[in-house]
């Protein structure tokens, strides 16, 4: 929730609040937490996975928990993210979509 502060300048306002408030994405990414190994090697199975400068294969999937505690799976470009309740899911939003945007 964002606090709002009184300030003489109305266009002053406008600023302050914007920069006070998260994006989804920026949340998701704060709460982020290691894929578990059965996870990372289903996604490697599923080739659901980036390759870097030629290093190995990296997941494309990551995940989330927020404070109640429920688990998120997030892919995403520097365009677009996608996120699903299941790593299944994830990746197949991987191939449907994400990877179509790198």
């Amino acid at each position: 929730m964002i606090e709002r502060i009184h300030i003489e300048k109305a266009a002053t306002f406008v600023i302050l609040e914007k920069i006070a408030k998260k994006s989804h994405f920026k949340v998701l990414k704060e709460n982020k937490i290691p894929l578990d190994p059965e996870e990372r090697a289903e996604c490697l199975k599923q080739k659901a996975v980036w390759h870097f400068n030629g290093g190995g294969p990296t997941s494309a999937v990551w995940k989330s928990k927020d404070s109640s505690g429920k688990i998120t799976y997030v892919t995403n470009t520097h365009r677009a993210y996608n996120t699903a309740p299941t790593l299944k899911g994830a990746i197949g939003r991987f191939h449907d979509f994400i990877k179509s945007t790198a």
